[in-house]
């Protein structure tokens, strides 16, 4: 590929006399990342979404035009790659929706209330088999209290014990966290231990990873084609074409800026 973005960059730093490990202890972007950016190998990136969050970080720390280089990275690098189209572009069952209502009237009701004759007509002997069956038996009215009370004991002990289960799950001072991609979207996240539990993963849609428990959780999103749940509750994602990363603690979910995001390198 001919330069084209990368060495406005390059530029830019040496006439300011600037050495990439400075701007790495300024930007937090890795020296072999940026010189990957100064020399277009683009795919050197953790992740293509990640190339647009870096270049921006990169512009505005040399004080460019950081909308003109995007807009540039976009023709020229993007406008390249002719990527499939993401799943989450499609959205199912939109052409079933947009089908005329009066479709509807077109329904041919009559088989429909030979089946539900039919249906009643099995309720109504069932009723009259049980019926017989709780009459022949001895002190049927005492012992069906008794069964009742029975089956009502049972039910209320096996709902006593999948609500304590489920409050079980996450052990004290841990926080759980489980992800559904809605399209394709690069994942990367890291507990508190440093281990990588969605190791730069590139999921398409409908895929699923967790649940995970610790004390804390440093995750990253290519865009905001995710779903994210902690302690079983929905977290909201924006829908946005930039990465996007969160710091999870137990009771808090909050924004990380893209210097500190997790790459999963």
């Amino acid at each position: 590929m001919a330069p084209r973005v990368g060495p406005a960059l390059r530029k830019a730093r040496t006439e300011r006399g600037i050495e990439l490990s400075e701007v790495e202890r300024v930007t937090k972007i890795r020296v072999k990342f940026l010189q990957a950016m100064e020399e277009d190998r683009w795919d050197a990136l953790p992740a293509p979404a990640y190339a647009r969050g870096f270049l921006g970080i990169y512009a505005r720390y040399l004080d460019l035009d950081e909308q003109a280089l995007l807009d540039k990275y976009a023709q020229t690098v993007e406008g390249e790659r002719h990527e499939p189209i993401p799943e989450s572009v499609i959205k199912q069952g939109v052409l079933r929706q947009t089908r005329p209502t009066r479709r509807t009237h077109a329904i041919n009701w009559a088989p429909v209330g030979k089946v539900l004759a039919g249906l009643l007509g099995i309720v109504v002997v069932g009723l009259v088999i049980v019926g017989s069956i709780v009459g022949s038996d001895n002190g049927g009215g005492g012992n069906q209290n008794q069964h009742r009370g029975k089956a009502h004991g049972t039910k209320t002990t096996a709902t006593t014990t999948a609500t304590a289960t489920a409050t079980s799950t996450v052990p004290a001072g841990q926080v759980s966290v489980e992800l559904r991609s809605t399209g394709t979207v690069w994942v990367c996240l890291v507990d508190d231990s440093g281990n990588k539990l969605v190791n730069s993963e590139t999921l398409t849609a409908n895929e699923s990873r967790g649940p995970f428990s610790a004390t804390g959780f440093d995750v990253t999103f290519g865009n905001g084609s995710v779903e994210m749940t902690v302690d079983g509750q929905p977290a909201p994602i924006p829908a946005a074409p930039q990465p996007i990363g969160y710091r999870i603690t137990p009771g808090k979910v909050r924004n990380l800026d893209p210097a500190s995001q997790p790459t999963c390198t």
